[in-house]
This record gives C-alpha cells, sequence and structure tokens, in this order.
C-alpha cells in the first residue's frame, strides 16, 4: 500500500487547488453580482450616459438619482472610491473622501495629454472644499483646481496658490454651482477654466487660467477630493475643449 501514498497525497493537492480556484471564482462572481444589482437599483436618473454639443464629445456621471452603496455603484461606473456616499448626489465629508476614474480620462494622449471636465456641485458650509485634480495619478498627484465657495485657485500635488488670472464670485455656500475645468500639458501645465457649463462659455478666452506651471503631467486619470461637497453630476470630456491660440 506505501505505493499508493504518492498517488493519494498527488490526487489531495489537485483537489485543494480545484477548492481555491472554485473559490477566487465564487468571490469575483459575487463581488461582480453586488456592482450589477447596485447599478440595477439606480436606475433611471442616476448613472451614465454620452454627450455631445458646443463643447465637443464626453461621458456625463449623474450621482444626483443614486442611493445604496456608493463604492460599488461607482465601481459599476468606473471610478475606485473611498469614504463617499449619496445623499442629494455624490457626498464627501473631508479631503479622504475620494473618487478616481479606474481607466485613462484624457481628451488627447498624443505628445501632449489633454483633460477636460464639466463638474456641477453645492458647498455644504465656508470650509467646504472640492478639488479636482486632471491628469491624475493614482495617488492623486498632479494638476489641477482647489474651489472653495468664493474662488478657485490652481493645484500642484495637493499645493493650492491663486491663478496669475484670477476668478471670484459671490458665496456659493449652498448653491448648486457648475464649472468647466480643462489642463494641457504645455511647459508643464496649462490650467484654466470658466464659470458655467462647457456648452455655454467662449473657450476660446479663458477666465481663470496659469500657464507653464512647474509639474510633472505623469497621470492619465480624473480625481475628486470632496471636502464637505456634493457632486451633483460630473462629465469627463474625449475631446479638447479650448480653443485659444495659446493652445499648442
Amino acid at each position: 500500500m506505501n505505493f499508493l501514498k504518492p498517488i493519494i497525497v498527488f490526487v489531495v493537492f489537485v483537489s485543494l487547488g480545484n477548492c481555491a480556484e472554485l473559490f477566487q471564482a465564487s468571490k469575483k462572481e459575487n463581488n461582480n453580482d453586488a456592482i450589477f444589482a447596485a447599478l440595477l437599483a439606480n436606475n433611471g436618473t442616476c448613472g451614465q450616459s454620452a454627450r455631445s454639443g458646443a463643447a465637443g464629445n464626453g461621458t456625463r456621471f449623474n450621482f444626483f438619482g443614486c442611493s445604496g452603496d456608493a463604492t460599488a455603484t461607482l465601481l459599476g461606473l468606473g471610478f475606485t472610491a473611498q469614504n463617499v456616499s449619496f445623499n442629494g448626489g455624490l457626498s464627501g465629508t473631508s479631503d479622504a473622501s475620494t473618487i478616481v476614474t479606474r481607466a485613462s480620462s484624457l481628451s488627447s494622449s498624443g505628445g501632449e495629454k489633454k483633460a477636460g471636465i464639466e463638474i456641477t456641485y453645492v458647498l455644504n458650509s465656508v470650509s467646504s472644499t472640492l478639488k479636482a485634480i486632471l491628469p491624475s495619478e493614482s495617488n492623486f498627484n498632479g494638476p489641477g483646481f482647489l474651489i472653495s465657495p468664493t474662488t478657485i485657485q490652481k493645484l500642484v500635488d495637493n499645493v493650492s496658490s491663486a491663478f496669475s488670472t484670477p476668478a471670484s464670485w459671490g458665496t456659493s455656500v449652498g448653491i448648486e454651482k457648475t464649472l468647466c475645468l480643462e489642463v494641457h500639458e504645455e511647459n508643464g501645465a496649462h490650467i484654466f477654466g470658466w464659470e458655467g457649463s462647457c456648452d455655454s462659455v467662449n473657450r476660446g478666452t479663458y477666465q481663470f487660467e496659469e500657464d507653464s506651471v512647474t509639474v510633472n503631467v505623469n497621470g492619465d486619470r480624473v480625481g475628486l477630493r470632496l471636502n464637505q461637497v456634493i457632486v451633483k453630476s460630473m462629465t469627463i470630456y474625449s475631446s479638447v475643449i479650448g480653443t485659444s491660440g495659446m493652445i499648442r
């Protein structure tokens, strides 16, 4: 019977390996089922849709009608999320409340990177801030914008400073507001944007901007940090928005 022992041991190992594979497959199926269930529960006004207009083409993500498991729903929509929930939109409570796209979100990747978004949001208090990083690395490094109740500043690797061409407005606490934001890789980064929807602004003149910002543009994602903010919707553009002759 001793000659049977190696055969028995081999059969046991194969069986254990098959069980492990079945367990992993079952776990993956359960995760997919949870994501699918979350998306099904959020029909109607929650989800993504193609968008086209004067500013070009993109994908609109509507968070206003979403409910339930925010992490699973956002995963199904193509985002990795931390510490966010659905409450009249995508709600965050601190800088640790984040979402970032899971795939490239550039409007142009040939040579110099470009990325643009339209975002509609509500700031909940005078200390609220919304950070939009684009193009972002997965760790949220990169150029972008720091939005507060009365102004907007440029953001470089999580350090903010005023634009050389600045913009300000009356307090927007509790008021729904829409901004159109774009970053181009040009001698570092050209960071600019407008107050209003991307389709409605003068895309040849920038309301706020900073050219030749020293920053490494290594990422290709779009990331948000929601400190006491509700984001109602966001459009990520697949075509370049700005048309000024400054842009190469």
